[in-house]
């Protein structure tokens, strides 16, 4: 009689414990996911910013010490970019340590992350756009009659430019893609009932 309470007893215990370890082992799965996305973003704003200030500093100098009009205002051009990229490094690495103070769910962090996906994947669209138009300057620039420097000078730059973000956002949408299949699986496992909302995870 007492081995069976005692079965009944370490049965319960098995029981209890497996049950609170597939919610915590949930909810850390999320958080590991939610971390990943922003870690990812996180070092993508530095390597902008990084990039940015390297634009800065280059065209700066170049302007400075440059010869001809042409590459005074690319280096110009190119410094004006660095800006914006610092900028814009800047403000989304203070977004992100507030996010990573916030708490947030299971449908939030999913939202999220499918968010970050398109942004990158529309900002890669944008940069095809750069691309082409700072060839456009540049063949412009064979024919203009008013300081064809200026448009051969600013169109090579928005080309390089324009270049390294493609590659920046392609990269940075290829490392996110490589969770899709995480998050699916993940988001999967959260089911809607007359009771509210649970959680089937497995090991």
């Amino acid at each position: 009689m007492r081995v069976k309470i005692t079965l009944i007893i370490v049965l319960f215990f098995i029981a209890a414990t497996a049950g609170h370890a597939q919610v915590v082992s949930f909810k850390d799965t999320l958080a590991k996911y939610n971390n990943a996305r922003m870690y990812i973003n996180k070092t993508g704003m530095k390597v902008l910013g990084a990039w940015g200030i390297a634009s800065i500093a280059e065209g700066g100098i170049g302007y400075f010490t440059a010869k001809k009009d042409e590459w005074k205002y690319f280096h110009e051009m190119n410094a004006a970019w660095g800006v914006v990229n610092t900028g814009i490094a800047v403000l989304s690495l203070s977004r992100a340590r507030k996010e990573a103070a916030a708490r947030i769910n299971a449908e939030d962090a999913y939202a999220r992350y499918k968010s970050d996906k398109k942004l990158y994947l529309i900002n890669a669209g944008l940069d095809v756009v750069y691309i082409a138009a700072g060839v456009g300057l540049a063949k412009y620039s064979e024919n203009a009659k008013n300081n064809p420097e200026m448009w051969s000078g600013f169109g090579k730059s928005i080309v390089i430019q324009g270049v390294f973000l493609l590659i920046f956002d392609n990269v940075m949408y290829t490392t996110h893609s490589r969770y899709n299949s995480l998050w699916f699986r993940l988001m999967n496992e959260i089911h809607v009932s007359n009771t509210g909302i649970g959680v089937n995870h497995s090991f």
